[in-house]
């Protein structure tokens, strides 16, 4: 039965709002202003004329409101233009019929840009004004439809312009990560052209000097040979220094990523860190553990805060990683035993608390 009612439901959602909307079941919390409509019907006996009206106009209503999700642009403007027919025909019946064009000033926000929303509002108030003129109609109606028309049209506007900077932003963002990734690209091909080119090219003329060789002097060959057994050796190990320079990983660098990484699994990060240059197998070590710890925090922890800082006084670096997580006592894992390993080539010492959360101390003399 359950399912049946589920299915019944995500069917109609979507022939209600289409797929790609981003607003969620927001558009039915939202109609729980049409309660505002509904209440004058409690201080008096309706004629049947009345109710039927009403049903009428609630139904054409809702048909104008998720219809005008489907669309943006100019053609928001008939389905702002319906709605405020049909409030107009409301107020025959009801004063309280003010609260449809609060709903036609929020739609004004998908119009075009905020100088053609913001004088589509403009219009509904006039409109109101004019309507409340020419049929007498109370303060109970024109008082909240111009004051929650301006407040609700205006924040709609707002915040509609402010999603479309946040997406440019993002567009943005990406653009300068896919660059910098190409740029990166080019700097590795460069370096490993400037680094093997040069090489490949000396192996293949001692290569063919070698083979012409063989014919007329053989101990100039095997010397040549030699040679080349001497120069592939060297390059093996020139690419090899190039890519663990690549591989290798920076403090700095890691925090960065660890910030960005923790944000985007809402845990609320802060790091501390004292300026000074570090010698590079300090700097390496201690990104390998900030590294560690954060990958183990995200998979183990369920922890909603971290910190980590960074001091040196006197010849004697402290790095303090925390965070509030339900981490217990139990065997180190291959992740702990790298990072107690690495601070023992430092002759340093790490300490791991589970207390509170998660702890952990690196003390390492420089």
């Amino acid at each position: 039965m359950i399912k049946s009612l589920s299915r019944v439901a995500t069917a109609l959602h979507r022939k209600l709002l289409p797929a790609d909307s981003e607003v969620g079941v927001m558009p039915y919390l939202w109609l729980v202003y049409l309660g505002m409509f509904f209440v004058h019907f409690f201080f008096y006996d309706p004629p049947a004329w009345h109710i039927g009206l009403t049903l009428f106009g609630v139904t054409a209503f809702l048909a104008c409101y998720f219809r005008a999700y489907w669309v943006t642009g100019h053609q928001t403007l008939k389905y702002i233009a319906g709605i405020c027919v049909i409030g107009s025909l409301m107020t025959l019946v009801n004063p309280g019929a003010g609260v449809f064009f609060v709903y036609a000033s929020a739609f004004a926000s998908h119009v075009g840009p905020p100088k053609q929303s913001i004088a589509t509002i403009g219009a509904v108030l006039v409109y109101i004004v004019l309507l409340a003129w020419l049929r007498e109609l109370p303060a109970y109606f024109y008082a909240p439809a111009l004051i929650f028309s301006v407040m609700i049209g205006g924040v709609n506007v707002f915040q509609r312009e402010m999603a479309k900077k946040n997406a440019e932003l993002k567009l943005t963002q990406e653009e300068v990560k896919r660059l910098a990734t190409t740029a990166e690209r080019e700097r590795i091909a460069r370096d490993l052209h400037d680094l093997v080119g040069h090489t490949f090219s000396m192996l293949t003329m001692k290569a063919q000097l070698a083979q012409k060789l063989f014919d007329h002097d053989i101990d100039k060959a095997r010397q040549e040979i030699a040679e080349l057994e001497q120069i592939s050796r060297s390059a093996l190990s020139d690419v090899r220094e190039a890519v663990t320079g690549y591989r290798q990983k920076d403090l700095a660098s890691e925090l960065a990523n660890a910030k960005t990484l923790l944000n985007s699994v809402d845990v609320a990060f802060h790091y501390t860190v004292q300026e000074r240059t570090l010698p590079a197998h300090v700097d390496s070590a201690l990104a390998f553990i900030v590294r560690e710890a954060v990958t183990n925090l995200v998979k183990h922890a369920n922890a909603n805060r971290c910190q980590i800082t960074l001091e040196v006084e006197g010849n004697q670096l402290t790095l303090a990683i925390k965070d509030n997580g339900n981490s217990k006592q139990a065997p180190e894992g291959n992740g702990l035993k790298g990072m107690r390993e690495r601070v023992s080539q430092l002759s340093g010492d790490i300490c791991f608390d589970c207390k509170n959360g998660f702890n952990i101390t690196v003390k390492v003399p420089l």
